[in-house]
């Protein structure tokens, strides 16, 4: 009898055993070596939602056009990225849901002229710009037509790659300004102190020259968090993923050194100090995308006044804001 008590139990314990490996959910997080991926990083190596039965991966992805594949083959179920972009896979029908904004400071021009304060500075000169029709180029084309009107095409904007090449152009001398986000900004600067002949300065925020360009509408909402289509429909797990990511946030804040050792782990090849700096100058701040709506549809107007394709053709409908408000 007791043989078969013992068997019983271990038929249930293995039972029990593959049932709660069954039951726990995969997803796979995304996004650029930017600020807006930290957390995520850390929700990964953390496992920060382990107790729910939830387990984290993450992926990065290295330009827009992967980005897209990687969204609209299902591949990645929570992903950062620009604000203006996750319009426009909504409007196009792939139904994703903006999670929440994150960055509202991310972007500064870097240049070897330290005198350097106001756009119109860069009448006559050239400048390097990452993505051509991305979240750099279109927010700094809407400035300079904005502040320099008929003359910003004097402006003479040179398209790279990537963020990396933009960086490099800088770094070698071929161009003398140009338009980073973190951390590659904090990266280009710790390289030129370390390593540079050409001595190279953080002059110009666009978050500021946002404000002061667009007085009604002074918050720039340039990335956050989307779900996919994959787990949209889960409103209960995309709070629980929200959450998670805002924690993430705090701790990063809390523990600046900590965060940016597990981010090293992802992005070996950019210094401790380098990551430390990006964390604190760029302060991630994630609101509900339904609480910055606001926000969020007045900047959309001014892509769409420019050019409506920038955000899809359209405003999204209220089904593209995550429902929740903070």
């Amino acid at each position: 009898m007791t043989k078969y008590i013992f068997s019983f139990l271990c038929v249930s314990f293995l039972l029990s055993l593959n049932s709660t490996y069954a039951e726990t959910k995969k997803l796979t997080l995304a996004g650029p070596a930017a600020v807006v991926s930290y957390p995520l990083m850390v929700m990964a190596t953390q496992q920060t939602l382990a107790s729910s039965s939830i387990e984290f991966s993450f992926i990065r992805w290295k330009n827009p056009d992967q980005l897209r594949a990687m969204v609209i083959g299902e591949q990645i179920d929570f992903s950062a990225m620009p604000s203006n972009l996750a319009a426009i896979f909504y409007n196009k029908g792939h139904h994703l849901t903006l999670m929440n904004i994150s960055v509202w400071n991310i972007m500064d021009i870097i240049s070897q002229d330290n005198s350097m304060s106001s756009l119109d500075q860069l009448l006559g000169k050239e400048i390097v710009v990452p993505f051509k029709n991305d979240m750099p180029s279109i927010v700094l084309q809407r400035l300079l037509d904005a502040q320099l009107d008929n003359n910003a095409e004097q402006v003479k904007i040179r398209y790279s790659h990537s963020l990396a090449d933009a960086a490099q152009l800088l770094l070698t001398g071929k161009v003398e300004h140009a338009l980073l986000i973190e951390p590659l900004s904090s990266v280009a600067l710790y390289q030129n102190l370390h390593k540079g002949n050409i001595k190279l300065f953080r002059v110009i925020n666009i978050s500021e020259q946002w404000e002061k360009t667009f007085p009604n509408l002074p918050k720039l909402p340039q990335a956050g968090i989307i779900a996919n289509t994959t787990v949209n429909a889960d409103k209960a797990l995309i709070s629980k993923v929200n959450k998670s990511y805002k924690d993430a946030v705090a701790w990063c804040n809390s523990n600046i050194m900590l965060c940016a050792d597990i981010v090293n782990k992802y992005l070996p090849k950019i210094p401790k100090s380098a990551l430390v700096s990006a964390i604190k100058s760029t302060k991630l701040e994630p609101i509900n995308s339904n609480t910055a709506k606001k926000d969020l549809q007045g900047f959309y107007q001014l892509l769409a006044d420019y050019d409506v394709k920038r955000i899809g053709g359209k405003q999204p409908d209220d089904k593209f804001y995550f429902p929740l408000v903070d």
